[in-house]
């Protein structure tokens, strides 16, 4: 990224083997934003050589699949070795290389054939997510009743997320900001827990401005990662754990789970996660024990 008189330009490469796709892109790209088409390649061998060697800071890779010397899934292994933080977006006809980029990280799928206006909304909402801003809560007079350590996430095992809304509402009403993410509908979230400056975010297919798509875990990574960075010392309640398993499998969410514990520490923010122990089996339930403090049902904080 090119900070230009105050101006933020986005360097971004196009990985794709036919020519006529890649002056398409290049020009879509282009004409959107402030960004900037600054390498191409056609094969992977070429892709990973003018990654590796290119003096701008690629911001984001426009990643094929079918393409010669190497596939894009390899590509993209390669050059995360490289620079781990760079963001791919897959364009792919390959439908079945959908998971295992998806597990590598990448920030999404587009399957082809494509709009152009999709995959520059698509660019645009990575490289420029809107900014959440986070208010703290009026104050209660009431003294606070749970103390959560900075630099930790926790796991509230209970059938329904009673006890995790608890503990969140008493964090942010106590001087913490925060964020909710949730399988609840915002309004009905914040009537039954009278959060009223506190972001909610809902865990949805429906593409609405407060939502996010489950099966688009990169996306709510990167989300809780710039929150916490602009709100240090935040809580984070993420309510929905066992829809995310549904939509991606436990594999590739514990993958995910362990990112979001990593910047939690790095960041000293706190993450309340309740998880209904119905819905995993209890090696699942394990590896999520090993990675939090768990809290069971009757515990108390």
């Amino acid at each position: 990224m090119v900070k230009n008189k105050g101006v933020m330009t986005y360097n971004i490469m196009i990985v794709e083997d036919e020519p006529e796709l890649i002056s398409l892109y290049k020009m879509a790209i282009e004409e959107a934003g402030d960004y900037k088409v600054v390498e191409c390649a056609m094969d992977g061998e070429e892709a990973i050589e003018k990654f590796k060697n290119t003096e701008k800071k690629i911001d984001l890779v426009v990643m094929d699949q079918r393409i010669s010397t190497k596939k894009g899934i390899e590509v993209t292994k390669e050059i995360l070795k490289i620079d781990p933080e760079i963001k791919v977006l897959f364009a792919s006809a390959d439908s079945m290389a959908k998971f295992e980029a998806k597990s590598l990280g990448v920030v999404g799928f587009l399957q082809k054939p494509f709009e152009m206006n999709r995959l520059t909304s698509v660019i645009r909402e990575v490289l420029e997510p809107q900014k959440i801003v986070s208010e703290e809560e009026v104050a209660i007079e009431r003294g606070q009743k749970y103390s959560l350590e900075k630099g930790y996430s926790y796991l509230i095992k209970e059938e329904k997320p009673f006890l995790a809304f608890d503990i969140f509402v008493d964090q942010v009403t106590h001087g913490f900001r925060g964020l909710c993410i949730t399988r609840q509908h915002p309004s009905k979230v914040r009537i039954n827990y009278g959060l009223k400056r506190t972001p909610v975010i809902w865990l949805s297919q429906t593409g609405t401005g407060d939502s996010i798509d489950p099966s688009n875990v990169s996306k709510l990574v990167h989300t809780i990662r710039n929150f916490v960075r602009d709100n240090k010392g935040s809580v984070i309640l993420l309510d929905g754990v066992e829809y995310l398993k549904l939509q991606n499998g436990f594999v590739l969410l514990m993958k995910y789970l362990h990112m979001i514990n990593e910047i939690i520490m790095v960041e000293g923010a706190r993450l309340i996660l309740p998880v209904n122990p119905k819905a995993f089996t209890e090696s699942e339930m394990a590896f999520l024990e090993r990675e939090m403090r768990v809290f069971g049902k009757y515990d108390i904080l």
